[in-house]
């Protein structure tokens, strides 16, 4: 009797130790397969990202080159008002004031990365550091160049058709083109444009910091 209890115990006990070993490889294979779901995730959205990152960077070199050559003719419009040059060539360089060329980046999977909870999945902490501050850098551009959108929407452009035939391209006062609200205008969008460009290129150059950050 004795020995069919132990028996009885034996087995309760070797059948209790395939249940845990059970549940345990059971547990075991669940967070494999976890890990490598997470892993698969990750190098998508990296690659993603590097993918809009590259996109980026062309039409930040883009914005740049645009902006740099803004400047020169908003320089050459100065130049221009200030020997009283033919009025001509003054309207069609003054008029470089109210033309841009904006950075729109393509930052969709970045954002839905942060938004869905994901970024833990990138375990680098430097990336996920670097790649909030690249949307930090994003942000305070848009914001850049709402203000000067704002600017050119509340003066510039009232201005422009109070004071040009737009229809005939020609002034209508030919004397504001030399006066001191046209000289500050042309030397307000400078510095804006001036400022566009310093951004962009800070923007430019986090983006290859995180793309070689993500390599």
């Amino acid at each position: 009797m004795k020995k069919e209890s132990k028996q009885r115990w034996s087995n309760y006990l070797i059948e209790l130790l395939i249940v845990i070993t059970g549940i345990t490889i059971a547990f075991w294979l669940n967070n494999l397969d976890h890990t490598r779901n997470n892993r698969k995730q990750r190098i998508s959205y990296l690659s993603d990202i590097k993918n809009d990152l590259t996109t980026d960077s062309l039409r930040l070199s883009k914005n740049i080159k645009n902006n740099r050559a803004k400047s020169k003719i908003l320089i050459k419009s100065l130049e221009l008002i200030k020997v009283s040059a033919p009025i001509d060539s003054v309207l069609v360089n003054v008029l470089e004031i109210g033309s841009y060329d904006f950075f729109d980046p393509d930052n969709f999977t970045l954002t839905s990365l942060i938004q869905s909870g994901d970024l833990k999945l990138i375990n680098s902490e430097e990336t996920k550091r670097e790649l909030l501050r690249l949307l930090k850098i994003y942000e305070s551009v848009d914001d850049m160049q709402n203000h000067f959108l704002d600017a050119l929407d509340e003066n510039y452009f009232p201005m422009l058709i109070s004071k040009v035939d737009i229809t005939e391209l020609k002034a209508i006062n030919k004397d504001f083109f030399y006066g001191t609200e046209m000289k500050n205008y042309c030397a307000f969008t400078l510095n804006e444009t001036n400022r566009h460009i310093k951004n962009y290129e800070r923007a430019q150059s986090q983006v290859t910091k995180v793309m070689k950050l993500i390599d």
